[in-house]
């Protein structure tokens, strides 16, 4: 009996050690885990509120924990103005550069027009508009991008690809005073606590803290949608050649936006070229390795102008820069001389540098890991935890 007791005290002292040692590893990370800011609105009139019962807490220079249900924050005519819901007549009047911070302790988070975001909301007042800043840990950030970026039907591997990228990318990011990544296209999209579902919060919780690196510095870990059947050199787009974001095959044909086209009026081809008359041809003067467009030559009826592909297709609003053209009479009720308009024949969506999403998407559905998935896409690298060291 006393052996018995022995032997069972033996295991409960080791599942103690065991789990006082997890325990104390996981708040260690959890007390060093990255804080990312993220600008979540640029706008003149805004709208911040609770969800339900739990008050906000707002802090700042003419603030002092003040608690509130919501408020609204606007710049008209130069005036910025500050009024809290439950009363709307008291207007007080803002100052640039003032700043405020609104926080919570509802789980559900905190409303920001129409999106919820977790962690802690800073406001900053401009010359000329109203920043809206969310402040939380990045792995909260990245259950949320994870679900913006990608559709969460689609494989755990490839969700799990998307967080380590997304990370790494995250904590690239040199940002700024006020703020350290966008919340749009621009950076990588972030939507908030609506974005966030149980299969997104696992992707990043089954790869905490992993990050992809080179030479043991983090990567540029850039990605887009879909490539048209092959990636792209990063030289070939920008001027920066990276070893790891070289041109690779890509897996993405069954995607609505493999191949699509485009279609234009003369009128709006004038009315997005004014300066030249308009468009009446276009002559691809360079491609690259991959066929996207590199440089084009603009003809209109008053003239001539170059410009990249990468340019034209934000002037034209294309999905890429793996086009090719065509001009077409239109039907004008026979009008004589008859107008030209263009249509644009495209494939894939995006940049085409680094990792495709749709390619991701495949590769998972054949059993690929999310690990061989990046390294297949980002050549050269190793898939580690985050250090400091590495930025």
């Amino acid at each position: 009996m006393i052996l018995k007791l022995k032997k069972n005290y033996s295991k409960c002292f080791l599942i103690s050690i065991l789990f006082f040692c997890v325990f104390q590893s996981e708040t260690v990370f959890a007390s060093r885990e990255p804080i990312i800011r993220v600008l979540i609105s640029k706008n003149n009139n805004i709208r911040i509120r609770s969800d339900k019962l739990i008050p906000l807490t707002i802090d700042g220079k003419i603030f002092s924990n003040k608690k509130i249900k919501g408020l609204t924050l606007k710049n008209e005519k130069n005036r910025k103005i500050l009024y809290f819901d439950k009363n709307k007549q008291k207007i007080y009047d803002l100052k640039s550069n003032q700043q405020f911070q609104v926080r919570s302790s509802d789980g559900r988070g905190i409303w920001v027009g129409q999106k919820r975001f977790s962690g802690k909301i800073d406001l900053f007042i401009l010359d000329s508009e109203i920043l809206v800043v969310n402040v939380l840990g990045i792995e909260k950030y990245l259950s949320s991008v994870v679900g913006s970026e990608m559709p969460i039907k689609w494989p755990m591997e490839a969700l799990k690809a998307q967080a380590i990228a997304s990370r790494t990318y995250a904590l690239k990011q040199k940002g700024n005073n006020l703020f350290d990544i966008d919340s749009t296209q621009r950076n990588q999209v972030y939507n908030g606590l609506e974005s966030r579902t149980y299969k997104t919060i696992r992707a990043v919780k089954s790869t905490r803290s992993l990050v992809l690196t080179y030479k043991n510095k983090l990567i540029n870990a850039l990605f887009h949608s879909s490539s048209g059947g092959m990636t792209e050199n990063s030289q070939d787009v920008w001027k920066n050649k990276y070893p790891y974001l070289s041109s690779v095959k890509d897996f993405d044909k069954k995607n609505p936006k493999f191949r699509w086209q485009r279609k234009f009026s003369d009128k709006e081809l004038t009315n997005l070229f004014p300066k030249i008359g308009g468009l009446k041809n276009i002559e691809i003067l360079n491609i690259t390795s991959t066929g996207r467009v590199k440089n084009v030559k603009l003809i209109g009826a008053y003239g001539s102008d170059q410009m990249s592909g990468v340019d034209l297709r934000k002037k034209l609003g294309l999905n890429s820069n793996f086009v090719r053209f065509k001009f077409f009479d239109e039907e004008l009720n026979n009008k004589v001389p008859k107008k030209k308009g263009l249509i644009v024949f495209g494939q894939g969506s995006g940049h085409g540098v680094g990792m495709s999403q749709w390619g991701a998407k495949y590769m998972a559905s054949k059993g690929q890991k999310a690990e061989n998935i990046l390294k297949y896409f980002y050549r050269g690298v190793q898939v580690k935890p985050f250090k400091k060291d590495y930025l």
